[in-house]
């Protein structure tokens, strides 16, 4: 092989690919795509059985990032106590990015996820859900270009094209779809695109100033993970009717044992095979709870993955492995959960992929330089 040849391979793009099988990244994978995968399955579940529950589930999964985050945040006893905070009480180590940066950061992240979960009771199915998410490409780079002074490729301009023709061709497949359907008026689909649409645009501003707090203080991703649900939860309170209302659906589902459970679910009864059927079959709760426990528990460790690889990796391994990741929920929505998806919906999608990788190749050539911001 010549050396143009191996020039026009783009290393940096092949080193991303081999850096995916290199045995450290084993374990991430894992996190990834077993976590991010398994949360398809709980999501659908849940949605199909409660689909204006998208509250109750982001409270659930906020709820167990903090309490996880208390075990690297919290320091007992204090380091140092105050007159009005002894020091044999627990408190906060000292954090690398300051309170009222993450205060900014949690009022988008909070908006952003709630309204990706809100999304789903309009109709909305779960591929164009996944899809629908992965288009967001354009969006940020219109924000970097116009508040960051960004530059961009032709390559990265051509890819985020890609992405927007295959969001807009698979949305409105979907909406066609949609309009042969029982399940409600097509107002609610219109909803459901809308909110998604604004979700979209925060979560590139989001993005944008992670970018530039990382950037000024360094990447605190597990610190960012703390406070970003942490700060979150009092935000709930506003909304505590529609939690509770949502709760007592839960509470009315029929009870299951974990053996119920799992029968949806590949490769789960081998694995919970190792326990007595006596004591599965004694541990019943209303069903939708077991779920939200699985989407709960399947989540973390989607984005404990996630963020795992945000610290070792480069960016561009990390968009690649995302964008397999989303394919690969895609595909198991369409195929295992039988959700009607057209082939215009279809080929949509797959214009989204194609453009996503051809997005994070096209990163991995030298940019050119962007203008100073303040």
């Amino acid at each position: 092989m010549s050396v143009e040849t191996t020039k026009s391979l783009q290393p940096s793009f092949i080193k991303s690919l081999l850096q995916v099988f290199a045995n450290e990244y084993i374990l991430i994978l894992s996190l990834i795509f077993g976590g991010c995968c398994s949360n398809v399955f709980a999501l659908e579940i849940l949605v199909g059985d409660a689909p204006k529950s998208g509250q109750l589930i982001t409270l659930g999964q906020f709820i167990f990032v903090a309490f996880e985050g208390l075990f690297h945040h919290v320091q007992w006893p204090s380091a140092s106590g105050c007159w009005w905070w002894p020091t044999f009480l627990p408190s906060l180590k000292p954090r690398a990015v300051p309170i009222q940066r993450w205060f900014i950061l949690v009022v988008i992240f909070y908006v952003v996820s709630a309204l990706n979960n809100i999304a789903l009771g309009y109709n909305i199915s779960m591929p164009l859900h996944i899809i629908f998410r992965s288009g967001g490409l354009i969006v940020n780079m219109f924000l970097g270009w116009l508040l960051l002074g960004k530059r961009y490729s032709t390559g990265q301009v051509t890819a985020v094209i890609l992405v927007t023709i295959g969001v807009v061709w698979a949305t409105i497949a979907s909406t066609k779809s949609d309009s042969k359907k029982e399940s409600g008026p097509s107002s609610n689909f219109a909803l459901g695109i809308l909110i998604l649409s604004i979700a979209m645009v925060l979560s590139a501003g989001l993005g944008l100033l992670q970018e530039i707090t990382y950037r000024k203080y360094g990447k605190a991703w597990r610190e960012g993970l703390f406070y970003t649900h942490g700060l979150s939860l009092p935000i709930f309170l506003f909304f505590y009717k529609d939690i509770w209302n949502q709760v007592q659906i839960y509470n009315q589902s029929p009870l299951v044992s974990p053996l119920q459970v799992v029968e949806k679910l590949p490769f789960a009864n081998d694995l919970i095979s190792i326990i007595p059927t006596s004591i599965l079959a004694s541990l019943q709760m209303p069903k939708l709870w077991y779920y939200l426990i699985m989407d709960v528990l399947t989540q973390y460790v989607c984005i404990s993955g996630v963020n795992r690889m945000t610290a070792i990796s480069t960016s561009l391994t990390l968009n690649l492995v995302l964008n397999l990741r989303k394919f690969t929920s895609l595909v198991i929505s369409i195929v295992y959960f039988n959700n009607a998806f057209d082939m215009g919906a279809v080929f949509g999608s797959i214009l989204v992929f194609i453009g996503t990788i051809l997005y994070t190749q096209s990163a991995s050539r030298p940019a050119a330089p962007a203008k100073k911001s303040q």
